[in-house]
């Protein structure tokens, strides 16, 4: 028989239910469970004592823990270690954490993935506690045998906590940028720009293209002065202080960084367009001009 107490009665209730699917599954059930609605689970075993903590209490508590805990483990992290407290900072906190633990975000401090998975290091701290006649507090067995486990979450907290504070720095920037160019009267009216990555060709009104020294004598000193982020002089520079009232934006990447941030900042005045448009357009121009 193993005890297990829980803090919370629906954890104790989603255990004896993912034990229960387990139970039902096969004809030769190695194990019953009780749970007495409050906050303990009870497994009887019968037979073959390893076999049932291997092949069921092990994945069913793993899962119970991946699944419905480990957001809980997360946000303590992020409340009590690192001390956000704003509960909307800690949901975005916790779904940059979540773009890292699922991949989709590279880890630049590791720079590849743990050579234990969380899984394996849930599973092997069961595989040396579990045994039959063991009664014991969920809680005190996160806390006292997931070090390890604990300790991956935290390092993937640290890097959401991370990139949390350059987004936040980046919209700022942005902010920034939007309040200069609505500030500014426009030195030119049109833009039109062309991306041929990884740079940006400049084009006046007439489709005449802008110099990059045109483009230096063009950018505003008080705008590198007022910036505590690095602005590039080769095209954020001299487009801000342009601060044109049309930017017709070329591009086949729309989902390039300087593009997006282009996007970002001009906002309602930008025109997007393939970069096969700008052809189109220059080969009409010309023919009105002719």
């Amino acid at each position: 028989m193993i005890e297990i107490y829980f803090e919370q009665a629906n954890d104790a209730e989603k255990l004896f239910c993912l034990l229960n699917k387990r139970q039902k599954k096969t004809d030769h059930p190695r194990f019953q469970t009780t749970y007495n609605g409050d906050s303990l689970v009870t497994i009887y075993i019968y037979g073959d004592t390893d076999e049932a903590i291997s092949c069921d209490l092990i994945p069913a508590m793993t899962t119970l823990i991946l699944h419905f805990i480990e957001d809980r483990l997360l946000l303590s992290i992020i409340s009590d270690t690192f001390y956000f407290q704003d509960k909307e900072e800690q949901q975005q906190i916790l779904q940059l954490a979540h773009s890292f633990l699922d991949g989709e975000r590279y880890d630049y401090r590791m720079g590849k993935q743990p050579s234990v998975s969380r899984k394996t290091l849930i599973a092997n701290a069961l595989k040396h506690f579990l045994k039959d006649g063991l009664s014991f507090s969920f809680s005190s067995f996160v806390t006292f045998r997931l070090k390890p486990y604990m300790e991956q979450l935290q390092h993937y907290v640290e890097l959401a906590i991370d990139e949390y504070k350059l987004e936040q720095e980046y919209q700022n920037f942005v902010q920034m940028l939007r309040d200069f160019v609505a500030a500014k009267r426009p030195k030119l009216p049109v833009i039109h720009l062309v991306h041929k990555p990884p740079s940006f060709l400049f084009l006046d009104e007439k489709l005449r293209e802008i110099t990059a020294g045109e483009l230096k004598q063009l950018i505003d000193r008080n705008l590198i002065v007022s910036q505590p982020m690095y602005i590039d002089s080769s095209l954020l520079a001299p487009l801000v202080s342009i601060a044109p009232a049309i930017i017709y934006l070329y591009t086949d990447h729309e989902e390039d960084g300087m593009v997006q941030t282009i996007q970002n900042v001009f906002q309602e005045r930008i025109r997007l367009y393939r970069q096969s448009d700008f052809a189109k357009s220059h080969i009409i121009d010309a023919q009105q001009e002719g």
